[in-house]
């Protein structure tokens, strides 16, 4: 069975009731350590985990997870093992050399499963079934999976994800399945799924996808910070979107075709708007409007959600020291990415950085008061401060 759909199995009533009393096999895609968990606090069954496509008559290697004696916090996900008998795997580089342990290689497949080709497709056959560079046999062949993976250091061997997966997010190499993982590595977390949305300016961001643990009522900027404290910014997604169950398609895999469209997704249509309420937040959001070329800002209004990133989070940060002539660090944004609470650290940092209070009038409300009245503000705040 395939991880997601065992997934999906486990969170009803009777989930732990479906688990094999025997052996259960795990493949078709990445099996995560906490999923294992899961299985061993519902069964006693003994888990195998399998890799290996239809080029290769499916099953190519296989990790026992319980024979092993393997050190979990090797790995990001269950090792695929090595490989089944008269089956060669090598991991090479885009030269067909060989990596060394530790390093990524795409993943090829030779021997006795491997079959002749895709029937009627010479090209793809081609392209997918290249000669096998150490064998003397010279009919011998190599199926190029166009899957990612590395030696661990027992010689096991960790799935990293797909080749087509790896994308480049401002210029940095980004494995999508290492982000996935990591996030359902949290406990509030039962599935999770990472895309790059391309927008149209061309750029791309990263989307997550997830599907909360029974009962959790995490919300999206607790998950965000959550991959801050692990992951580099740039591989931190700007939209989180969470869903009730994850698609998938008929065999069991996960559907990530079938996944909502984020542009659709990203700020739900219930969600008000919200306007300033003082010369703070107004500032903010006007500042939030051009770095983010959107129409208008509200207090509430999520900077990540609303198609920010760590780059564009260096120039609000620049804009905001020059505007408010204060010091915050750029991981402010990150914990506190609605105008409303950066604008109160604003008016904090401000106060302990003149050891006064002179930025009290940013936070009074200045909706419905008289020419007069805010003059005669004005003149206190002046008299107070000394200006």
């Amino acid at each position: 069975i395939t991880p997601s759909h065992l997934n999906s199995l486990l969170v009803s009533q009777s989930g732990n009731a479906l688990l094999p009393r025997k052996v259960l096999f795990l493949g078709g895609e990445a099996s995560s350590w906490d999923l294992i968990q899961r299985i061993r606090a519902g069964g006693a069954c003994k888990v195998i985990n399998h890799y290996g496509p239809t080029e290769t008559t499916v099953g190519s290697l296989t990790f026992d997870v319980d024979g092993a004696n393997f050190d979990s916090t090797r790995s990001l996900t269950v090792p695929i093992g090595r490989p089944i008998a008269n089956t060669q795997v090598y991991l090479l580089d885009s030269r067909l050399v060989p990596v060394p342990i530790g390093v990524v290689g795409e993943l090829f497949i030779g021997g006795a499963g491997g079959a002749s080709g895709y029937l009627n497709q010479p090209e793809q056959t081609a392209e997918r079934f290249v000669r096998n560079p150490f064998s003397t046999d010279r009919d011998a062949r190599l199926y190029r999976t166009g899957d990612l993976a590395r030696y661990l250091a027992d010689g096991s061997i960790e799935f990293l994800g797909r080749l087509d997966h790896q994308v480049k997010i401002r210029g940095f190499r980004v494995e999508l399945a290492e982000i996935e993982e990591v996030l359902s590595r949290n406990k509030m977390v039962q599935q999770a799924a990472v895309i790059a949305h391309q927008e149209k300016t061309g750029d791309k961001k990263l989307v997550a996808y997830f599907v909360p643990t029974a009962g959790s009522m995490v919300a999206a900027e607790e998950l965000r910070g959550y991959l801050t404290e692990q992951l580099p910014d740039y591989m931190v997604p700007s939209v989180f979107i969470k869903l009730e169950k994850m698609p998938l398609t008929p065999n069991g895999k996960m559907d990530r075709r079938a996944l909502p469209n984020p542009d659709e997704a990203i700020v739900p249509k219930e969600k008000p708007f919200v306007a300033p309420r003082n010369s703070a937040e107004e500032t903010l959001a006007g500042i939030w409007a051009e770095v983010l070329k959107a129409d208008r800002v509200g207090i509430h209004d999520n900077f990540f959600e609303l198609g920010g990133h760590s780059l564009l989070a260096t120039q609000v940060i620049a804009r905001i020291r020059a505007a408010f002539e204060i010091q915050i660090g750029l991981r402010t944004i990150f914990e506190s990415p609605t105008v409303a609470k950066l604008a109160e650290i604003i008016v904090e940092a401000k106060k302990e950085q003149t050891g006064g209070d002179e930025l009290d009038s940013m936070l009074v409300d200045l909706e419905g008061m008289s020419d007069e009245e805010a003059e005669r503000l004005l003149a206190d705040e002046t008299k107070h401060s000394g200006a």
